[in-house]
């Protein structure tokens, strides 16, 4: 490979043209051991779908639902009742309470009110987009499940802030920042069901509902899956914007057929999805032996599933098992948003490297243009 190719998987993520390589792994077996990372490799469609729909390939590795470095903590508890991170029967019934609650969100409204909350803070510099590529979405959701606009900066701060707890790469600071806003996000949903004041038809009212409905009586983890509806707003979506910006200044002919023909946004964010997706790896481990088409992986082993290298037909928003309820929810939103600024980003001076990350493909922008 030529020398200016990412080193591995992990590289891949944040390198201005990985997909070239992408297509090489999906050349190469499917599934195989990188010796240098010291674990396996899911590569190509048929390895990713492969490791992701064999039920003995676990979200977590087998005795340890919360990393070691969250056990006894505030985003330990939380990661402990995520149903994105976890699974079995313990995690059956939240997960089909949030899928249910989420199916029945108006995704034309949403996308209206997010219009309308976008068209009010339109970015007018590099910086105002890094920020509002996460502050929007996570407005729109609070909006969603029912928090007065108020609260709306508060929530997107201390979620910004929790979801260093779910990256490696974060350092001690950033740890304890992320424990100190898990508990103010589980205490502002705690006091929002404790008043019930939330907006009659919010989110948060169909979440009680169907948790009421189908005797999910835990308190704790009903609270810490509200948090998980913000969270995995968070960078996911962030990643889908940003990537759409990047795919409208890369590709001259696009916007004009998008203000020509305004019902195709949906359709180029699903294609961004597809081509610049927000989430490169995702992982999964062996709770026994396992075996795919002869290629033997024993028990308690990590496979990373470079979901990028899949021919470009994988979600940024979860797979198989995990697939994301809200997939569609981040979609409208984001459609909103580029919308809305579509037209103030077209003269923006803009240059764009990638937030430091192993899994996620989120750009960081800046002043000037890319050569």
């Amino acid at each position: 490979m030529p020398l200016d190719y990412p080193a591995d998987p992990f590289f891949a993520v944040t390198h201005a043209a990985p997909y070239d390589y992408y297509r090489r792994l999906a050349e190469g077996p499917p599934l195989r051991f990188d010796a240098a990372l010291d674990c396996w490799l899911a590569t190509g469609a048929a390895g990713v779908r492969a490791v992701l729909e064999h039920p003995a390939c676990r979200v977590r590795p087998a005795g340890l639902a919360v990393p070691h470095n969250l056990a006894g903590t505030p985003c330990g508890a939380i990661f402990a009742e995520l149903v994105r991170m976890n699974e079995g029967e313990r995690h059956a019934v939240p997960k089909q309470v949030l899928a249910h609650a989420l199916g029945q969100v108006d995704l034309a409204r949403l996308q209206g009110r997010a219009m309308h909350l976008a068209g009010d803070r339109v970015p007018d510099s590099a910086a105002q987009l890094n920020d509002a590529m996460f502050e929007l979405p996570l407005f729109a959701m609070a909006d969603l499940l029912g928090f007065a606009p108020a609260q709306w900066p508060a929530l997107a701060a201390w979620t910004r802030a929790f979801v260093a707890c779910l990256s490696p790469l974060s350092n001690a600071e950033q740890l304890a920042g992320a424990q100190v806003a898990a508990d103010a996000l589980l205490q502002s949903f705690s006091r929002l069901l404790r008043e019930g004041d939330a907006r009659p038809g919010s989110l948060l009212a169909k979440v009680v509902a169907e948790a009421d409905a189908l005797g999910w009586r835990a308190s704790g983890g009903v609270l810490a899956n509200l948090v998980g509806l913000l969270s995995q707003t968070c960078d996911a979506t962030a990643g889908l914007l940003g990537n759409a910006v990047v795919a409208l200044r890369t590709q001259a002919d696009l916007l004009p057929q998008l203000r020509a023909a305004p019902q195709l946004w949906p359709a180029m964010l699903r294609k961004v999805g597809r081509h610049d997706p927000a989430i490169h790896n995702t992982r999964r481990y062996t709770e026994e032996d396992v075996e795919f088409n002869g290629v033997r992986v024993p028990a308690g082993q990590m496979i990373v599933v470079v979901l990028a290298s899949a021919g470009r037909a994988e979600s940024g928003f979860g797979h198989g098992r995990h697939v994301c309820p809200g997939q569609a929810i981040a979609h409208a939103i984001a459609t909103a948003c580029l919308q809305a600024w579509a037209d103030g980003l077209e003269d923006m001076p803009l240059a764009w490297s990638y937030l430091p990350s192993l899994n996620a493909r989120i750009p960081v922008f800046g002043p000037g243009e890319m050569k």
